[in-house]
């Protein structure tokens, strides 16, 4: 990469007709040297040479200064994006004039699809695209970038930087969906022209990563331990069962099944936070008789002793928020933070029984995670010859773009066949 070099110089071997002198904009590169107007020309004892600036002009050299750091951030930018210097695209930047509106601007108006994104409710999407947006940030340090100026090597150029910097396989492949996501927006509001969309054609790679399914006859297994002598086990144990009986349900999802909107004569109706998608699934004796009931009672005792502190807990399924103030439930960002540390002690339950009673190792415990529970549906239905389509349809996968998808290109009864062999 060539050192590149930028400076304001008055331009003396181009006096004006009044006797001043251009101040211009120098860059150097490469041995190659060009200049670049500022519209303004001062005479040769109001400019100082060892501060390159105009003193006793203030908006004048406010004027050239300013156009100077604008300059630096597009040979910054250049540089980042393109590794070498190039004069024409400096050249064809720095005529143009520089945008100021957040909706031009990338970075701005990737803070302001998160802001979106917490008005929506969607805590966990924009807390992803807020640390995808961090990395890129590192990326062009904190320099601005006009979305006209993202273009396929942009994508590409982040990618070897995150690659760089140590980032696993995936979670590049994580970022860089989530900047691409947003460039989709900007694409949808016609901000950037969509036959000029620099993602056409750019593939996003990810890795294969270990299995977390469990066998079918050790969730079997864990269905009928007794583990009455440990509630809080046993509630942990149930909402991973749960997850399984219900087409592998997210965890979000489930810590907030009401039992007013999402019961419908022996269906639960909701819609998935992480796509909006609507899901219509059968309940199972299994989720009905052992975890249901088991939590209808579990609710009645706590409403009797006056130990569920807010109005919405009461209508929950599970409890997970029951100790949170009404005040508190209205914080997004609390409840996001409640529901992973009950995670996290789920993940911990579900690692100590596998190590109990399924006699797993330390290399196959450490793979256990909630989530397990939604990986060994989809893998159980495939060991009995579910179509994959069927499969995909019933976990609710689809492309990220995809705005909207409904169980309805399989009937719900040819799910709820599909389910009977859990």
């Amino acid at each position: 990469m060539s050192v590149t070099q930028t400076n304001l110089v008055l331009q003396r071997w181009k006096p004006t007709k009044q006797g001043k002198f251009p101040v211009v904009i120098r860059i150097y590169s490469d041995k190659k040297r060009r200049y670049f107007r500022t519209g303004v020309s001062v005479l040769e004892k109001d400019w100082d040479e060892k501060s390159a600036s105009i003193p006793g002009r203030a908006r004048d050299n406010k004027k050239v200064q300013s156009l100077l750091k604008k300059a630096e951030e597009i040979v910054e930018r250049i540089l980042v994006l393109h590794d070498d210097f190039d004069f024409d695209l400096f050249s064809k930047e720095f005529s143009e004039s520089s945008p100021t509106q957040s909706g031009e601007n990338f970075i701005t108006f990737w803070e302001s699809v998160i802001k979106d994104l917490r008005a929506e409710n969607r805590i966990g999407t924009a807390a992803s695209y807020e640390n995808a947006l961090n990395k890129f940030r590192k990326f062009m340090k904190d320099r601005p970038i006009p979305l006209r100026q993202i273009s396929q090597h942009t994508f590409e150029k982040f990618r070897i930087f995150m690659v760089q910097s140590g980032q696993s396989t995936n979670g590049v492949g994580i970022y860089l969906r989530s900047m691409s996501a947003v460039y989709g927006r900007a694409v949808s509001r016609k901000l950037v022209k969509s036959e000029e969309d620099p993602r056409s054609g750019f593939k996003v790679k990810t890795a294969k990563t270990p299995k977390k399914a469990i066998k079918q006859e050790e969730m079997r297994l864990l269905a009928n331990l007794d583990l009455n002598d440990n509630r809080f086990v046993e509630e942990s144990r149930d909402m991973f069962l749960f997850s399984y009986y219900c087409q592998g349900m997210n965890f979000k999802d489930m810590c907030l099944l009401n039992w007013e909107k999402n019961f419908v004569e022996g269906r639960i109706f909701y819609s998935r936070g992480k796509t909006m998608d609507l899901f219509n699934i059968k309940i199972r004796p299994d989720a009905n008789g052992k975890i249901l009931e088991k939590q209808r009672k579990v609710l009645k005792e706590k409403l009797e002793a006056q130990q569920i502190k807010n109005e919405l807990s009461k209508k929950l399924v599970f409890r997970i928020f029951d100790h949170l103030t009404d005040q508190q439930v209205k914080n997004l960002s609390l409840l996001s933070k409640v529901r992973k540390q009950r995670a996290k002690v789920i993940n911990a339950h579900i690692r100590k029984l596998a190590t109990t009673y399924l006699n797993y190792e330390p290399s196959q415990v450490k793979l256990l995670t909630f989530y397990s529970a939604r990986h060994t549906y989809a893998t159980v239905l495939l060991k009995h010859h579910a179509p994959i389509s069927l499969i995909s349809e019933a976990l609710g996968h689809a492309d990220t773009r995809t705005t909207q998808v409904y169980l309805d290109s399989f009937s719900s009864t040819d799910i709820d066949r599909a389910n009977e062999v859990l």
